[in-house]
């Protein structure tokens, strides 16, 4: 894979962009993360992508992992929905994913507890353990299908 050298492959190009607009203001973050959601789709994609996982977190990271939706307040699902693609597109990443579904846990239990005002607490982390859910699922899923067939 190209962990080590994320900038090459096949879509270096794609993979370029991505990192520039996470290092830009939020809605340029926003997008990064939308375009890391929809690229990286499942772990039996024939191309390799490059490593997202720096770049995710770089994002993630400035917000106490609670990168939120500018509306209205709360946790912006597609946040959670580019941890967890990218989470399975790998299955070396896994552990990766659930480490930052957990911060992005943390993250929302200092924002209630700091922010009277936040009413989205429960919806928000019901959003974050249906991520945690889909990988623990998708990780099920890669045993069921690459486990050999003993009973042919």
């Amino acid at each position: 894979m190209m962990e080590n050298d994320p900038g090459k492959g096949k879509y270096s190009e794609l993979f370029e962009v991505i990192k520039d607009y996470s290092q830009r203001e939020y809605d340029y973050q926003d997008k990064a993360l939308q375009v890391i959601a929809g690229a990286y789709v499942f772990m039996f994609e024939p191309d390799e992508m490059p490593d997202a996982r720096p770049v995710v977190d770089g994002i993630l990271s400035q917000y106490d992992y609670v990168f939120t939706n500018l509306e209205r307040g709360n946790l912006d699902p597609l946040s959670v929905d580019a941890v967890v693609r990218v989470a399975l597109y790998n299955d070396g990443y896994m552990e990766w994913g659930i480490n930052r579904l957990g911060k992005m846990l943390e993250g929302l239990l200092r924002r209630v507890q700091t922010d009277e005002g936040y009413a989205d607490y429960v919806e928000d982390a019901r959003v974050v353990i249906r991520g945690l859910e889909n990988i623990v699922m998708g990780s099920a899923l890669e045993e069921i299908v690459e486990s050999p067939k003993d009973d042919k």
